[in-house]
């Protein structure tokens, strides 16, 4: 008996509408509001560096993060790029408005 194999390119596992849910509540630090990022914050940028595992999926990941961050006027762009670290979970690629996500490996 012959078993067939077929391989293919695995797809994302999410989309867009789950990864900005997981950094509202980081509004209050994106925009200034407050100095340092919240716990659950900080928890919502762990589960979105949770879910970069594929190029496919980190290109997804910065694509849908910087989207939010140009259609929110008060968030700050020092802000953004500094989130990762400030919540010790830093992301495999930068987060800026300009950075071209398809440029992830």
């Amino acid at each position: 008996m012959a078993h067939l194999m077929i391989m293919t390119e695995p797809t994302e596992a999410f989309t867009c509408l789950d990864v900005a849910p997981n950094l509202a509540a980081c509004i209050s630090y994106l925009s200034g509001i407050d100095s340092r990022p919240s716990q659950i914050c900080c928890g919502g940028v762990t589960r979105v560096r949770g879910m970069c595992v594929t190029t496919g999926d980190r290109r997804l990941a910065c694509n849908c993060i910087k989207g939010v961050a140009t259609r929110i006027s008060v968030i700050k762009e020092s802000a953004v790029a500094s989130l990762p670290i400030a919540c010790n979970q830093p992301l495999p690629f930068p987060i800026s408005t300009s950075f071209d996500c398809d440029s992830i490996p």
